[in-house]
């Protein structure tokens, strides 16, 4: 088993104090999974914290491992939530 950070962006902006706009990606929790989409499934069925998952644009996981997968922002492997509710 793999430690994954749950990652996601969020659908609106980030307003920071200086008046810039920036994507709202918000690291959501770490799950133990054999791989990236489980992970983020594991998570989504069973949450750490309650989320409106209406207000999330996308989902991906990032394992802790020293790979050279990681560290794309989802660019590689977004998974919408759509995909976890059909």
């Amino acid at each position: 088993m793999t430690t994954y950070l749950i990652m996601a962006d969020m659908k609106g902006d980030f307003l920071a104090k200086s008046g810039n706009i920036y994507n709202n990606f918000q690291m959501l929790g770490y799950v133990d999974a054999d791989e990236h989409f489980n992970a983020v499934k594991t998570f989504f069925n069973n949450p750490q914290f309650p989320i409106e998952w209406q207000d999330v644009r996308y989902i991906w996981a990032e394992s802790l491992d020293n790979s050279y997968q990681n560290g794309h922002y989802g660019e590689l492997e977004k998974i919408h939530v759509e995909d976890l509710t059909g």
